[in-house]
């Protein structure tokens, strides 16, 4: 059985350069008041959005990261597959190159992919609630967790196997989408290295759209709960 990739997030950095740090997210009450969960909606606007991808797209509640609820990791996987989709159809407000010849804000497309997001703590929690993409790892070895247990129909009638592989490849190429959004950082000004990036990145995110629509079809076809 192979297990599942390490979490998006955790890319490798070219020699000399550091990721981009995410800001610390505000979306919590002080240690001294009793602790507040907010909305996606809430998390999108102190985080002022991650382009085409908006708050009012996906449910209220979100997968909390480590999280083993098979009905959130569900929902977190049918939204990501759609987040997805809404980053591919979009695909030229976030593949920019201005009339320099120069990149745009490549965290856009990152923030949509998971790979600009802090790690822990009730920062990691609002990044979740904006795109769930973030973590989707997670969210997959909870649903992998739930069909070995065989407490549910759906389970048995699940392909273990067929679904973590299929997993595993969604989870690396949007580790490679993100990697080639971060790539163009490096990328000599106006030269058609950005596009070739870009070109690559789209690769990967079309990879990554037809194997979610598989994951989608696998878990329909097995009387899994939501869908």
């Amino acid at each position: 059985m192979l297990s599942l990739l390490l979490p998006l997030a955790a890319s490798a950095v070219l020699p000399g350069a550091q990721r981009p740090a995410a800001p610390p997210h505000p979306c919590s009450t002080s240690s001294a008041s009793p602790r507040r969960m907010c909305t996606r909606r809430e998390a999108a606007a102190l985080l002022g959005g991650v382009g085409a991808i908006t708050a009012s797209r996906f449910p209220a509640a979100a997968r909390v990261p480590g999280s083993q609820d098979v009905a959130e990791a569900m929902a977190q996987i049918q939204d990501a597959a759609e987040a997805l989709r809404a980053l591919r159809r979009d695909w030229e407000a976030y593949a920019v190159i201005d009339s320099e010849g120069r990149a745009g804000n490549i965290d856009a497309a990152r923030r949509v992919l998971g790979g600009v997001a802090p790690q822990r703590g009730e920062a990691a929690i609002a990044v979740a609630k904006v795109t769930p993409l973030y973590r989707i790892d997670g969210a997959f070895a909870a649903v992998r967790k739930a069909a070995l247990e065989g407490n549910e129909a759906w389970g048995a009638s699940l392909d273990i196997e067929d679904f973590v592989e299929t997993s595993e490849d969604i989870v690396l190429a949007l580790k490679k989408a993100d990697d080639s959004f971060y790539g163009v950082v490096f990328a000599s000004k106006g030269s058609t290295m950005l596009s070739s990036i870009y070109r690559e990145a789209r690769s990967s995110v079309d990879q990554a759209v037809v194997d979610f629509d598989r994951i989608m079809r696998m878990l329909k076809d097995a009387g899994a709960p939501g869908f």
